[in-house]
């Protein structure tokens, strides 16, 4: 299982990539980087940031702008040297029908890009409802209301052989989901300042290194009179 930090680009996560192969990206739109080598990275759709889980309410006047976005991000991946493991198709988190009907308008225009589909299944939806999707997704990536995400994340994974869980930032959980088979999990949190997660999430990695690349040593040097490390 490899954990992607969302946007997490700086050293620390550079040399943890190389050194342990356990770390990768999600990207959404607008915040792509790269790629590089050491990072395997799949795109989100920015979705999520129209979604107020709180009312469970979709902004769909937002969504019309991030839909410009999204569209951009996938002529970027198109162009790069290094093509992304697979996208999530635009889906409306939390809310079954009008996930199903996304499917239905976006997931040719991804799969006209070359790119392995990803399904961010949602409250209520069920393997039959995936079953039924035309194209066919290759990644389940769990999504939903909290709630309803934990409740039925070992069966997604159970049923489908390549399985991704969105928005996990416990140290603690990832040894549960690598258990249940999942591939791959995102969070925003893992950078966020809490000591806990980073470290928890850096000690994980280590004793899982399945590194296959020269690991990076860089040289950094600090700055006379900051704090800022930066490369030699």
């Amino acid at each position: 299982m490899i954990v992607m930090p969302a946007c997490s680009t700086g050293w620390f996560w550079h040399c943890l990539a190389r050194e342990t192969g356990r770390i990768g990206h999600l990207y959404s739109p607008r915040s792509q980087r790269g790629p590089w080598a050491w990072f395997p990275y799949a795109l989100d759709n920015g979705a999520f940031s129209c979604w107020n889980p709180a009312e469970n309410t979709f902004n769909h006047d937002a969504w019309r702008q991030k839909e410009t976005e999204w569209r951009e991000m996938l002529f970027w991946a198109q162009s790069a040297p290094l093509k992304p493991m697979w996208a999530i198709v635009p889906d409306v988190p939390g809310n079954k029908r009008e996930t199903l009907a996304r499917w239905s308008k976006y997931a040719g225009e991804v799969a006209d890009c070359g790119i392995p589909l990803a399904v961010a299944v949602q409250d209520g939806m069920t393997p039959s409802d995936v079953r039924r999707l035309d194209p066919e997704p290759t990644v389940i990536a769990v999504g939903g209301t909290t709630e309803w995400k934990w409740e039925t994340a070992e069966m997604w994974a159970s049923e489908f052989g390549h399985a991704q869980l969105l928005r996990c930032h416990s140290p603690t959980k990832l040894e549960l989901l690598e258990q249940w088979g999942y591939k791959s999990t995102d969070g925003t949190g893992w950078n966020r300042g809490d000591r806990k997660q980073t470290s928890g999430l850096e000690k994980w990695c280590r004793s899982r290194a399945v590194a296959t690349q020269t690991p990076l040593w860089p040289y950094v040097c600090r700055e006379p009179n900051k704090n800022q490390l930066t490369f030699a």
